[in-house]
């Protein structure tokens, strides 16, 4: 049901979300992505993605499935084509599609979207950029760059806000049930309870 590819050198992790069809969302296909494309082709019908923020590691290899609709946060979607906010500039390089290429679905907080027969919920968690997202379906959350384990996401990036990263992560653990598994944008997964437990950045 969820499979995790690691890819690019930023080690960034991006899921794939699937059901009994093999139909499947994707979640922030990012850096050295061609041959995570081919497989996902290969073995999945890929349906959708969710970006949970607009930087390089974590969209571009959206370049793989142009057809496919896109779900970002309203908040981030211009940076989806800034060079600038998106870090390809750090990066030295060029995203690979412009406006018009792509078919954007704005995302708000707390919206619901129905895919493959499951309910994504939507929780708005600004800080690493202004229009960070987690993605919850089930038992699981998608933390984007938000919530590491024992730890959070830099905020020293265009958009970033320190204060905002640390309102969300309270509201995170407050919002989730305990036994909730939490899938991170790089290293390991972890658990709401976890992080409640151990996570610095948390207050108790």
């Amino acid at each position: 049901m969820i499979e995790c590819i690691t890819t690019g050198e930023l080690n960034t992790n991006s899921y794939i979300i699937s059901n009994e069809k093999k139909e499947c969302i994707l979640i922030d296909p990012g850096l050295g992505y061609k041959d995570a494309a081919k497989y996902i082709k290969d073995h999945y019908i890929p349906k959708a993605i969710f970006i949970t923020h607009a930087h390089i590691d974590h969209m571009d290899g959206i370049e793989y499935f142009l057809d496919l609709p896109i779900y970002i946060h309203k908040l981030d979607s211009d940076s989806l084509y800034d060079g600038y906010s998106s870090l390809y500039d750090m990066f030295g390089r060029v995203c690979p599609f412009s406006i018009g290429d792509l078919n954007v679905h704005l995302l708000n907080d707390l919206d619901e979207i129905e895919l493959i027969g499951y309910k994504f919920k939507i929780l708005h968690t600004k800080g690493h950029t202004k229009g960070s997202i987690c993605i919850n379906f089930l038992n699981y959350v998608f933390s984007g760059d938000t919530l590491f384990m024992e730890s959070c996401g830099r905020t020293d990036f265009p958009t970033g806000s320190y204060t905002d990263i640390l309102k969300s992560l309270n509201r995170m653990i407050n919002y989730y049930q305990e036994d909730f598994i939490v899938y991170p944008g790089h290293g390991s997964k972890t658990t709401i309870k976890n992080e409640k437990l151990h996570n610095p950045y948390i207050r108790g």
